[in-house]
């Protein structure tokens, strides 16, 4: 067995994945992918990152590949529409794009032919911040608060991004994320003083107890996960392929069909793929499966990102103001989310804070 299959075989017993091994042809398209994250001298090179969503449709083993010829009827598209695409089915934002017909008749049929939707969804920020409580456990020698580990990087998110400016100097300043070790004593105090400032929104336990964490790790001399040299620094996100790479490792022994992308394609070619992964790139224009897969990841690239960047509040007063249509499409959309986590938790796949995660029992109930 190589390493790779001893990762697989761990994150699917640490997650539940029990059904990770079921064959589907899988189409991706995705959507949010800024190829680097990385700081700049004015902040980041993407004002609002959101989320990276990789995902399209799932075909079970023995259900037909549907004929889209019917579907394109189905939206009444003009016989010139070369392929589809979501600006065909919905425009605007998330709230918008829940006022189209066509939306509804869209999730409609896919649900019709036996189709399911998949995704992974990354919050880019969540998942550039959150070693930094991996690292702190380590420091200071806490493995006790494994269990905890959820909404402690939920705490030191809301933190972080309620103070962002003094967040992006602050990692400027340290290189982060690879920090000098001599200088990780003051990188953790330097975030205890945010942690401190934000107090009052945070969990009065977790954030509490995620400062008394960064105190005992400022004790510390080692930090993995974010130490380093200059030349390693202020680079978030290197490249977007080490997703797609899990995402085709976890569900192995399906068939993957991606949209062409040069330069994840480029990766494969440079560090290739266990070989018992089935993979191909195929043009959209080719493959009608991977024009819905465009719907789709638009669509969750819009939800997910939705709610990351709205606060609570407003996504209450958001769902009250919502017309029957809205919320028809909302109910549709939610019951797909749902009933693709209830054939296989592989196909549904969020890194995002637990107060994010929450947000969406507000729309869907």
């Amino acid at each position: 067995m190589t390493d790779v299959d001893d990762l697989r075989d761990l994150e699917i017993r640490m997650h539940g994945l029990e059904r990770a091994d079921v064959v589907y042809t899988l189409y991706y398209d995705e959507t949010n992918n800024h190829r680097k994250l990385h700081f700049t001298a004015n902040g980041l090179n993407v004002k609002d990152p959101g989320c990276f969503v990789l995902a399209g449709v799932a075909i079970p083993g023995g259900v037909a590949v549907p004929d889209i010829e019917e579907l394109r009827r189905v939206l009444y598209l003009q016989p010139t529409t070369a392929e589809i695409k979501l600006t065909h089915v919905a425009k605007g934002d998330f709230i918008q794009v829940l006022r189209s017909q066509r939306l509804g008749d869209f999730l409609d049929w896919i649900e019709a032919k036996g189709l399911f939707i998949h995704y992974q969804c990354l919050d880019q920020l969540y998942w550039s911040i959150v070693d930094i409580v991996d690292s702190a456990i380590s420091a200071a020698d806490r493995f006790d608060l494994a269990p905890v580990l959820p909404p402690l990087k939920d705490m030191l998110n809301i933190a972080l991004r309620r103070d962002f400016n003094t967040t992006l100097s602050l990692f400027r300043a340290f290189n982060y994320p690879a920090i000098d070790p001599k200088e990780g004593p003051r990188f953790y105090e330097a975030l205890r003083t945010i942690l401190q400032r934000q107090a009052r929104h945070l969990h009065p336990v977790y954030g509490q107890m995620l400062d008394g964490l960064f105190e005992a790790a400022a004790e510390g001399d080692e930090f993995p996960f974010i130490e380093g040299t200059p030349e390693d620094g202020h680079v978030l996100i290197e490249g977007f392929d080490i997703f797609f790479r899990h995402r085709l490792t976890i569900l192995g022994k399906s068939d993957h069909v991606l949209d062409v992308e040069e330069v994840v394609r480029e990766k494969f070619q440079s560090f290739p793929l266990p070989s018992n992964i089935t993979f191909r790139f195929s043009d959209s224009k080719l493959e009608p499966m991977i024009q819905l897969s465009d719907i789709t990841a638009g669509l969750l690239g819009k939800f997910f990102n939705y709610l990351v960047l709205t606060d609570t509040a407003k996504i209450r007063n958001d769902v009250t103001a919502l017309d029957e249509r809205q919320k028809s499409n909302l109910a549709k959309l939610g019951a797909h989310l749902a009933r693709a986590a209830a054939e296989n938790r592989a196909l549904a796949h969020r890194v995002m804070s637990l107060t994010d995660m929450a947000k969406s029992d507000l729309l869907f109930p």
